[in-house]
């Protein structure tokens, strides 16, 4: 993600923010480090000003060397690693000697891994018992997705959080416990309020010369763009002395942006385009029944993930090859209109009120209707009107699905507009 930081705006917020990972796969790039990603996009969220990223290995001499480097640069650290049972989780015991405190075993910490043991049938072992000593005077956070818990510990005005290396253990904690504690500590002498709109159909590059001036650095409200295959979402982050004057900050840059992006905005409450679908279509008590081939399923996969998707999803069917789903539509001849057949037929199969059909508009025999080439048909029937769409992506093979699935999207997006 993209935020437009600048001198202003750190003149005002300046509670810095450090990230130390810790782990021989990550030092080694046996694994990427998604953590960092994650953490750094929400700690500049709430909003932090994120000063330092470090990465060491599993080594406590390391560990102990980047909490200095850490603390140094940073008012808030976050570490993720080094808190699991082997031997070489060494976090706690670093942590512990950097300040000069004992390891204590934590009694409720004990409790929770010892009931989560029990409920998975597996005995306590000391290993298992280790993971409730935390640093003396720590506070605790629970994990609720693992058996180690995590620890946040305050001394000299700095703020340390540790968390498991468990990408999912460390995203609970830092949901359910950080999140809240750093925005407690940022909104004592602020008041901050955020908004996410989604963006579909713009590059990056055009959403960012449409905002003009909203991107300039220093700026309050803070904006931050963050693009994925095809979709943008623009972060705005707004703080005021009072509650009332930074909802108006806010207010007041949400109109911009509804001005400069006009139709391109898919929701102005960080909903995806498969929620923004699911809910058009419940909105208008309208249900879909959908065919493909060529995307392995995805339109489907994706709507079904929604909820509440039983009240509009009729179903799907997914085909290997154009010829599969061309005798299943009953197509004697010709193929040119494949993505049409296939929407009425699947509309008519599920007795549903919209029909989408997909399918490769490259039918050669090289990729026998199996594949995408940058270009995807889309059928569209809506109950005796019926459209025809040729949908063209990037072409990059490894993403070229997930690309015609968002457009295809966006495209029943603007069909169940105009209903």
């Amino acid at each position: 993600m993209r935020w437009n930081w600048g001198g202003g705006w750190r003149g005002r917020w300046r509670v810095k923010a450090a990230i130390l990972t810790i782990g021989d796969e990550l030092t080694c790039g046996y694994r990427l480090d998604t953590n960092t990603q994650t953490i750094a996009h929400r700690l500049a969220a709430v909003p932090l000003d994120v000063v330092l990223h470090l990465t060491v290995g599993d080594d406590e001499g390391a560990i102990r060397r980047g909490l200095e480097v850490a603390l140094e640069a940073a008012d808030v650290v976050v570490v993720a690693g080094g808190l699991g049972p082997t031997e070489d989780d060494l976090t706690r015991r670093a942590v512990a000697a950097h300040f000069g405190l004992p390891l204590v075993e934590d009694a409720e910490a004990l409790a929770r891994i010892r009931a989560r043991l029990a409920r998975r049938g597996r005995p306590m072992l000391p290993s298992h018992r280790a993971q409730a000593r935390v640093p003396q005077g720590s506070e605790v956070i629970q994990n609720d997705r693992g058996t180690a818990p995590g620890f946040h510990l305050q001394r000299g005005g700095k703020h340390l959080f540790v968390t498991p290396g468990v990408p999912h253990e460390m995203e609970g904690m830092l949901e359910g416990f950080i999140l809240p504690r750093l925005r407690r500590l940022v909104e004592r002498d602020h008041h901050v309020r955020r908004a996410v709109m989604k963006v579909y159909g713009l590059p990056e590059s055009e959403v960012n010369e449409r905002l003009g001036e909203m991107m300039a650095r220093g700026r309050n409200p803070l904006l931050g763009l963050l693009p994925h295959l095809g979709t943008i979402a623009v972060e705005v982050v707004a703080a005021g002395r009072t509650s009332e004057e930074a909802e108006s900050l806010l207010a007041a840059d949400l109109q911009r942006l509804r001005e400069r992006l006009g139709r391109y905005i898919v929701s102005e409450d960080g909903r995806d385009l498969p929620e923004v679908v699911g809910d058009l279509l419940a909105d208008r008590g309208r249900s879909v029944a959908i065919a493909e081939v060529g995307t392995g399923g995805l339109v489907v996969a994706r709507l079904s993930e929604v909820g509440g998707a039983d009240r509009w999803l009729r179903g799907g069917f997914v085909f290997a090859s154009a010829e599969q789903a061309a005798e299943w539509a009953g197509v004697r001849e010709g193929k040119a209109d494949l993505a049409v057949h296939l929407a009425s037929a699947a509309r008519q199969a599920e007795e549903a009120d919209v029909g989408i059909g997909v399918g490769p508009l490259d039918l050669s025999a090289e990729s026998g209707g199996r594949s995408l080439h940058g270009t995807v048909s889309l059928g569209i029937d809506l109950g005796g009107k019926v459209r025809h769409r040729t949908l063209r992506f990037p072409g990059d093979p490894s993403r070229a699905r997930e690309w015609a699935v968002g457009r295809v999207l966006a495209s029943m997006r603007d069909a169940l507009l105009e209903v």
